[in-house]
C-alpha cells in the first residue's frame, strides 16, 4: 500500500449537508480498500482564479493508505461529480513521511519541555 493525499475543491454554493455528503462519499470509497489517516476540512477559501465563475471553493484534504486502484476510482468519480470543482491526488514519498514523523516527534518533545519548565517554575515559586 502507498500513502496518498487528495485535495478536492467542492462547489461553495452547496449547503453544509451536501458538502458533508460529498466528503462522506469519498471517505467510504477510500475505506472500501484502504485506510484513512486524516481528513482535514480547510473550509471555504478564495481561489487563485475563478473556476466555473466561482471565486471561492470548499477545500478538503484526505490523507490515506491504499492500493493503486483507489486513486483511480476517486478520479473517475470526481470527473463525473458536478459538486467537485477541482482535485489533485499525489503519492507521498518516503522523505516527506520521514519529515512528517520528525515534525511530530519534535513538537511532542517541545511540548514536554514546556510542561517540564512550567512544573519547575511552579515548584520554584512554592519554595
Amino acid at each position: 500500500m502507498k500513502r496518498y493525499e487528495t485535495v478536492l475543491i467542492i462547489d461553495p454554493t452547496l449547503d453544509q449537508d451536501k458538502i458533508d455528503t460529498v466528503i462522506s462519499r469519498y471517505e467510504e470509497m477510500i475505506k472500501s480498500d484502504g485506510e484513512i489517516t486524516a481528513v482535514d476540512q480547510w473550509g471555504k477559501k478564495r481561489l487563485a482564479y475563478p473556476i466555473n465563475k466561482k471565486p471561492t471553493g470548499f477545500y478538503v484534504l484526505f490523507k490515506y493508505n491504499a492500493g493503486n486502484k483507489i486513486p483511480q476510482k476517486l478520479v473517475d468519480d470526481m470527473n463525473l461529480n458536478s459538486s467537485v470543482i477541482r482535485y489533485m491526488t499525489t503519492v507521498v514519498d518516503k522523505k516527506a513521511m520521514k519529515q512528517e514523523e520528525l515534525d511530530r516527534t519534535g513538537a511532542a518533545k517541545a511540548e514536554a519541555a514546556k510542561e517540564e519548565a512550567a512544573a519547575a517554575a511552579t515548584t520554584g515559586e512554592e519554595n
